[in-house]
């Protein structure tokens, strides 16, 4: 991969503690997906406004704040790979309005800002898809874990290619450690299947992601089935310092939700004196 890429491998992101903001992992999957639709390099503010506030609906944990306007601007400082050609007249236009660098969403639109990759960066992309494919496979490997990988590449509109050279190391003794520990059994709705002698639709769930740093260890660590599997990494569900299931106010549906989802609120994790901490 050409050096002048790299930055796209290396955005700052906010942290506190264990979470991580994905605004900007979000809006460069976009990013990607739209050069391999062909898509112009300029994409209008309002444009990705939009397409990034329904992501974060869908794949940002709900924060109470969310800032649209920040991956869309700060992305600029990550690199030369983001350019937004308004750039001096949104400053201009901003004024001393804000004390921080950013600008605010009413200025952009006033400025009429479009944002996208520079013009070398969007000629390497758009002249080879497997680059947009190696840097989509990271972007996910080191901020998502694999069980939304897919659901990501769809909601941006983006085919879906496995690259093995990125994928991180997992301890190949993880689930084996989980399956005895929790009897085969899902910790959260006790669902057993199995076909002949093997487990069916048990996996391995990290507490902490393993793409954010968390450990291939038991304590750290969940069986469940796939339901609760995906449900737990998308933030449906979540785990008290007590050790209880939390369920997120955004949950929706019907009677099997209720009964799936909803109705797990204040249970306990089998078994009961494992594992700790919060769900991320």
């Amino acid at each position: 991969m050409d050096e002048f890429l790299r930055p796209l491998l290396n955005v700052e992101v906010w942290k506190q503690g264990d979470r991580r903001a994905p605004h900007k992992p979000l809006l460069l999957l976009w990013a990607l997906a739209a050069v391999q639709r062909g898509e112009p390099r300029q994409q209008p503010y309002e444009k990705v406004h939009e397409a990034l506030s329904q992501l974060l609906v869908d794949f940002g944990h709900g924060g109470k704040s969310v800032h649209l306007e920040y991956p869309f601007w700060r992305l600029q400082n990550d690199g030369a790979f983001w350019d937004i050609p308004q750039r001096e007249r949104a400053i201009e236009l901003r004024g001393d309005r804000m004390r921080t660098g950013d600008v605010p969403p009413a200025v952009l639109r006033e400025a009429r800002a479009t944002g996208g990759f520079a013009e070398d960066v969007f000629r390497a992309l758009s002249d080879d898809p497997s680059i947009v494919n190696r840097i989509a496979a990271r972007i996910l490997d080191e901020h998502f874990p694999p069980s939304m990988h897919e659901d990501l590449l769809d909601a941006v509109g983006m085919p879906w290619v496995v690259d093995t050279t990125t994928r991180s190391t997992r301890s190949p003794e993880f689930r084996e450690s989980l399956i005895r520990l929790y009897q085969q059994r899902c910790a959260m709705c006790g669902f057993d299947g199995r076909l002949g002698g093997a487990s069916l639709a048990l996996e391995a769930a990290h507490i902490k992601w393993h793409a954010h740093g968390g450990p291939d260890e038991p304590e750290n660590g969940l069986l469940l089935c796939s339901i609760h599997h995906k449900a737990l990494d998308r933030g449906a569900l979540s785990l008290s310092n007590e050790k209880t299931i939390r369920v997120s106010q955004h949950v929706r549906g019907g009677s099997q939700v209720d009964e799936w989802i909803i109705g797990l609120r204040g249970r306990d994790v089998a078994p009961a004196d494992r594992p700790e901490g919060n769900a991320v």
